[in-house]
């Protein structure tokens, strides 16, 4: 799977017993929720790994920055006002939202196929924050939320996959039906450049953590090994135009001075393929390449290449750079002749 899955990332909400949901709680209980979760989490042993930032003192650039690393979702990064606030972990090993559309709402990200890994984190933090919290809690039901199909287990898990054969080969929507008969979604990760999917289950009840996580895992798994196959009989099948996509994409990240975001993820999801086939070198693998995808995104860029945090996402100026960057990086890939 190492050629086709890019990352993992989960998502576990929470809502406090006997309180109102955040988009009718008052201000002042907003607040007050807000200053009990900083306090839990920064006063624990790990506590000087967290950070917390009050979302209104977040730029729209950094905001866009946190999305695209997967420490914020977009809905939260869209809000604003008193006592919403975002706690980071370490280097960005994980978040928490603070009244977003939960309570609280815990994120985390990781690279390649991690769920086992990410999972131990993610409920770590949750029995933190369960020991200053009454959770929100149904027998029948399970975990509420303002949302009843994320009621349940309250947990959201999804697996980044790189499936550009399927994709052109027409093979992805017999495999999205095959998946929606077992409650698995697949929605199209940066309007689908470069063949990325987002494979995630569709409800969080029905089934416990352990079941959600086990599901996912074998769907990616499927997916996969069909992508891999699809890959295969395209190359043994069409060589030369296989040759001539993967080749045009690697003069184009050696040549060009402006390129887009969504043009950037086509030709890494491109040049990536074209190694893992053979026909490049040196090779770059799934997690190497979305790092290089994320890192090029509008918020990325501007902060950790253009160095301003306060910069535009939509100047002109991002995609000179993003192009520099990945002449840089590419300067040295070659074709297999």
């Amino acid at each position: 799977m190492s050629g086709v899955v890019s990352a993992t990332g989960l998502a576990l909400q929470r809502n406090e017993s006997g309180g109102l949901f955040p988009h009718t709680a008052a201000q002042g209980d907003l607040e007050a929720l807000s200053l009990r979760v900083v306090d839990c989490l920064t006063r624990h042993e790990d506590g000087a790994e967290w950070e917390a930032y009050p979302l209104d003192s977040l730029s729209l650039t950094v905001r866009a920055l946190l999305v695209e690393r997967g420490l914020m979702t977009p809905e939260f990064a869209r809000m604003s006002g008193v006592g919403r606030t975002l706690l980071v972990f370490g280097s960005g090993e994980a978040s928490v939202e603070v009244n977003g559309s939960a309570h609280v709402r815990i994120l985390g990200s990781r690279a390649g196929e991690k769920l086992p890994e990410l999972w131990a984190l993610v409920d770590s933090i949750d029995d933190y924050l369960e020991a200053e919290l009454t959770y929100a809690f149904d027998e029948a039901r399970g975990y509420l939320t303002a949302n009843p199909e994320v009621a349940g287990t309250g947990l959201r898990a999804h697996v980044t996959v790189q499936v550009p054969a399927l994709m052109v080969s027409g093979r992805l929507g017999p495999v999205a039906v095959s998946l929606a008969s077992h409650d698995i979604g697949i929605v199209p990760l940066w309007e689908a450049s470069g063949g990325l999917f987002q494979v995630f289950n569709r409800h969080t009840s029905g089934t416990d953590e352990a079941g959600i996580l086990s599901r996912i895992g074998e769907a990616t798994k499927q997916i996969a090994e069909k992508e891999l196959t699809a890959r295969k009989v395209l190359f043994r099948e069409n060589p030369v135009k296989v040759r001539d996509y993967v080749g045009r994409a690697l003069g184009v990240a050696q040549r060009a001075w402006s390129i887009t975001a969504a043009e950037a993820v086509s030709l890494i999801s491109a040049i990536q393929v074209g190694g893992e086939l053979g026909i490049l070198q040196p090779a770059l693998g799934a997690k190497e390449g979305f790092a290089l995808m994320r890192r090029l995104q509008p918020g990325n860029l501007v902060i950790n290449e253009i160095r301003a945090a306060h910069g535009g996402l939509e100047d002109p100026g991002v995609d000179e750079r993003r192009a520099a960057v990945i002449r840089d990086v590419f300067a040295g890939t070659c074709a297999v002749i």
